[in-house]
Formats: structure tokens, sequence, C-alpha cells
């Protein structure tokens, strides 16, 4: 059975961990910098003086377990009924690609709502395109 598919599902649950060590750290700085108590820092919600870049990562993180749910979702389908192709694969990769940009540019910028909003709608319609590709199979 082909398994490529399931290789961007790894890719994406790493830059998930990655987003979340990177969280971990730049809120542990601010602990350390006497900025924030870590009870501020590791509660709910984030103090409303935290800095952008802690909402930014916040924020990221939080994104990262919304719609890529339906993407998990999608991938498990499409290797359970045996229907994993070039094509699906492709699609999958470019999903991972969008979203990896799109959290970047979110956590880093964020500067312009429509790049990013461009970005994630663009890895919503390739899963789409994959969800409407699988069930037009059967």
């Amino acid at each position: 059975m082909n398994t490529d598919i399931l290789l961007p599902i790894f890719y994406l649950a790493i830059f998930t961990f990655v987003v979340q060590i990177v969280q971990s750290v730049v809120r542990g700085r601010a602990v350390s910098e006497n900025k924030h108590t870590p009870e501020e820092m590791f509660g709910i919600p984030l103090p409303q003086n935290s800095s952008d870049l802690i909402k930014r990562l916040d924020r990221n993180h939080t994104n990262l377990f919304e719609y890529t749910v339906l993407f998990y979702a999608a991938c498990i389908s499409i290797f359970a009924a045996g229907k994993v192709d070039g094509h699906f694969v492709l699609l999958a990769n470019a999903y991972v690609v969008l979203r990896v940009i799109h959290s970047i540019y979110h956590i880093l910028s964020n500067s312009n709502f429509g790049i990013r909003a461009l970005v994630w709608l663009g890895s919503n319609i390739v899963m789409l395109w994959m969800w409407l590709r699988l069930v037009m199979m059967f």
C-alpha cells in the first residue's frame, strides 16, 4: 500500500511541534526577563500586555489545530481508501507548504492581513480539492 500521503501529515505535525517549542521559548524568555510571571505566561488567557510576538505565536499555534484537522482526516481517508496517487501527494505537500508560509508570515510579520488571508485561502482550496477529488472517486 502506498504510504506517501502520510509524509505530509508527518511534516505538518513536526512543524506544529516546532511552533510549540518556539512559543514556549519566547514565553520562557518573557518570564526570565521578569516581564511576566510563569502563571501569566503559561496560563489561559494570555495577559493583555503580552508582546505582539507572543500573541501571534499563540494564535498561530491555535490555527494549526483548526482546519488542519480536516487535512489530517483527508490524508488518512485517502490512505484508508487505497486512493493514494501522485496527484494527492502533490496536493498534500502543497497544503503543507502553504500552511508553513502562512504560519511564518503570521508569526514574523502579519503586517498585511490580506496576504495572510490569501495564503490561508489557497491552502483551504487545496484541501477542498483533495476532498472533492476523493469523493468523486467513489
